[in-house]
């Protein structure tokens, strides 16, 4: 039995444990797709790794939108998160690749840049926060697989996902910029696919892994997501996938609607359904399939998970 799998001095910035993070789900995991929390928390839990929450959170906020309308703005609000943690000297994990994006570049970017700190740090005062740069940001999937370790993840694995052919997509804020999140390789990521292969699953190589799912343009531009999701599915199904898994709530969010939409835009039967990492985990963990909120997916796996054992 794995009890602790994490090293003692697997953080370098000052906070209280190595295993004990304040965890930031987002406001898309929250208020959208809720269930989605349910198997983080379960896989956490197995693995030795404390998760706190912290009820003063607010939005990242998003990597896209605010900061193109105001880039001081996203500063402010992404510094008052990183100083909230940083009164409880915990280190920050984050489920959402955009509020990781954000968490990383604005902790980097106040660092290196003191006039900006100075200006972020004037606006905190108003609210009595300071921000120290003392906390580290994680992926959730950085944590797993460089604080945990792929012989920890494997060695708690007690239904093993054999048979099951899944198409991982990373998506486009998980790894880049490379130079603020460094968190995979930028171009080609593995860490997902090496969580997923210790669970027993066949990861597919697939010719449009790195294409945006289109969440970022969907409202401007829905007739352009729909085209980068149709060469996304046509891959994915080219290759046979029984499922997506996801690592980001807006790309699963995407990929979950976005293929209801193929029908009707490009009469494209697509039926896969998209499962998070974590819910992967947690039936390889020996979860029950019942207990994550699998009924609220919009493309329903459990019928595809039975057929594989999995109860």
């Amino acid at each position: 039995m794995v009890t602790n799998p994490i090293t003692e001095d697997a953080t370098k910035s000052t906070t209280t444990g190595s295993n004990d993070f304040d965890l930031f789900v987002g406001c898309t995991i929250q208020n959208r797709i809720p269930f989605l929390e349910k198997s983080a928390r379960f896989v956490f839990e197995k693995l030795g790794i404390n998760l706190y929450d912290n009820g003063e959170f607010g939005c990242c906020p998003d990597p896209v939108g605010v900061q193109s309308t105001s880039h001081d703005t996203w500063l402010t609000l992404g510094a008052r998160n990183l100083a909230l943690a940083e009164e409880n000297h915990r280190n920050i994990v984050s489920l959402c690749n955009g509020c990781s994006e954000t968490l990383k570049a604005v902790n980097h970017e106040l660092k290196e840049h003191p006039e900006e700190k100075k200006l972020i740090q004037s606006r905190l005062d108003e609210i009595g926060k300071t921000f120290k740069g003392s906390i580290e940001v994680k992926h959730f999937i950085e944590l797993l697989h460089e604080q945990v370790g792929i012989p920890a993840i494997h060695a708690l694995v007690i239904k093993p996902l054999t048979g099951l052919k899944i198409a991982i997509h990373p998506g486009c804020h998980y790894s880049r910029p490379h130079e603020l999140v460094q968190t995979d390789d930028p171009m080609e990521p593995i860490f997902p696919k090496e969580i997923l292969t210790a669970l027993g699953a066949t990861v597919l190589e697939y010719q449009e892994e790195n294409m945006c799912c289109g969440s970022g343009v969907a409202r401007n531009n829905p007739e352009a997501a729909d085209g980068m999701l149709k060469r996304k599915y046509i891959s994915i199904q080219d290759a046979e996938a029984d499922i997506i898994a996801a690592i980001c709530p807006s790309c699963f969010q995407q990929l979950e609607v976005g293929q209801k939409n193929m029908k009707k835009a490009y009469d494209l039967e697509v039926k896969i359904p998209v499962m998070y990492v974590t819910e992967l985990m947690a039936i390889a963990f020996g979860g029950n399939v019942n207990d994550f909120g699998f009924k609220f997916h919009q493309i329903k796996p459990l019928a595809l998970l039975k057929e594989f054992g999995f109860e």
